[in-house]
Parts: structure tokens; sequence; C-alpha cells
């Protein structure tokens, strides 16, 4: 064996023997990555806040509706839909992780587009589309936050609420109205508490 032959192998050996830890390494480094980009991913959609607001706006709906009585259903709605969406651009504004650009302009037109809806259904449609229409608004914009921020959770907010008010609306039960709210709230109420879990193991 020549001296030649002898250093190339010597070389050979010392630039394959990190081979191992190298590819070990880039796995580790693409395992931290994914870890780290579905961490951003559940810091920069708190979906939490926005399911809080339709949580406590549906379920103070069965009061105000004993309270008001159904006929006055449309005044209690003409207050709480447009402080629940101002409460929620406040929140989103004010977070220091902020979604992209075109995430955060679905969701904001998806927003108004739902106040907008709600309130010309109340205001100018009238008849029995008061008590079911923003039902259907609430369970349609859901849908579509659902599919923006890939939450599984508002998704079955959105289901519950579209299916309970059309189920109502089909059956014409009496005390339909709180049967509505009780099912939307209970479900946002647990869709809640799944998502503060969530976002907070993503600060581990």
């Amino acid at each position: 064996m020549t001296s030649l032959t002898l250093r190339c192998k010597v070389v050979c050996m010392n630039s394959a023997s990190p081979s191992k830890p190298s590819a070990d390494e880039a796995r580790q480094l693409v395992g931290d990555i994914e870890t780290w980009s579905d961490q951003g991913r559940r810091m920069s959609s708190p979906v939490w806040f926005p399911l809080l607001c339709v949580a406590v706006a549906v379920l103070a709906a069965i009061p105000a509706g004993i309270v008001l009585g159904e006929s006055w259903s449309g005044l209690y709605w003409a207050v709480m839909a447009p402080a629940s969406a101002v409460a929620s651009g406040w929140f989103f504004a004010t977070r220091r992780v902020q979604p992209p650009v075109k995430l955060g302009v679905v969701v904001l037109v998806t927003g108004v587009v739902m106040l907008l809806a709600t309130m010309t259904l109340l205001w100018f449609v009238g008849g029995p589309w008061v008590a079911v229409g923003p039902w259907l608004v609430l369970g349609i914009g859901l849908g579509i936050f659902a599919l923006a921020w890939r939450s599984i959770t508002i998704a079955l907010v959105a289901a519950a609420s579209a299916v309970s008010a059309t189920a109502v609306a089909l059956a014409d039960f009496d005390s339909g109205y709180a049967l509505v709210a009780l099912v939307v709230g209970l479900v946002a109420a647990i869709a809640v508490f799944v998502e503060l879990i969530r976002t907070d193991t993503a600060h581990v």
C-alpha cells in the first residue's frame, strides 16, 4: 500500500465518520422546525377569544330572552353583535403575534360581513328570520373562520349553530330560541376550554 493510498483512506475515514451525527442533527433540526412552526401557528391564531365572545354572548342570550321576551331578542343581538365584533377586533389588533396579512384580511372581511348581515336581518328583514337568521349567519361565518384558521373547534361551533337553528326552525319548537342558545353556548364554552389548553401548550 503506497503512502498516497494510505493518506486517502485516512482522509475518507475522517470525512465519513461525522456523517451519522450530521444526519441525526439534521433530523433533529427538521423536527425542531416542525415543532416551532406548529407552536407559532397556534400562538398566532388565538381563536379562543372570539369563541369566548360567542360563548358569553350566546349563553347570556338565554336570561336576556327570559327577561326581555323573545320579541325583544333582536334588540339584544343588535347590541351584543357589534360589541362582540369590536372586542374581537381589539384583541387581534393589540396582539404582539399577528397572523399573516392574507389570513387577517379574510377574517376581517368575514367578520364585517357577519355583522352587516346580522344587523340587516334584525332591522330590515323581520318575521321568522329574526330568530333563525342570526344563528345561520353565525354558523356560516364561523365555518369560514374554521377554514381560515384550520380550527376543528370553530368548525364544531359553526356546525352546532347551523344545525340546531335549522332543526328548531323545521320543528317549530316553542322554546327554540333558548334551546339553540344553550346548545351553541355550551359547545362554544367547551371549545374555549380546548383552545386555551392548546394555546398554553404552545408556550411550552
